[in-house]
């Protein structure tokens, strides 16, 4: 499995369920994804989130119009959902702890740090 995608009714979407374009578009809490340097990351707090160049990650208004005016393949976008914190953490730490990604060895410099 390379990623999860977590969504704000606490479903779930993997890449064994389908492809990116495949994904439900609406509603992304979180994307845990795996990471041959960190185990997984957790890509979050992106208004949208982008599958670019077989990777997921999150874009605010600026970076989606970059992504989506550069030339290339079709473009795969998700649109991000804010949450009362405590719903959030909730899914946030079900991500961290999903047994179908390997275990965090460390924290990427690009990933946003939770704020606990």
């Amino acid at each position: 499995m390379r990623w999860v995608i977590w969504y704000a009714d606490g479903s779930s979407f993997t890449s064994l369920d389908g492809g990116p374009d495949n994904a439900p578009r609406w509603g992304v809490l979180c994307i845990a994804a795996y990471s041959g340097d960190h185990g997984r990351v957790i890509w979050h707090g992106g208004d949208y989130y982008a599958f670019e160049e077989g990777e997921w990650g999150p874009r605010d208004l600026v970076g989606l119009i970059d992504y989506l005016t550069r030339p290339g393949a079709a473009k795969i976008v998700l649109v991000g959902r804010h949450v009362p914190p405590d719903q959030f953490w909730k899914i946030y730490h079900r991500a961290d702890a999903d047994p179908r990604l390997p275990p965090r060895s460390s924290h990427s410099p690009l990933e946003r740090a939770p704020a606990w």
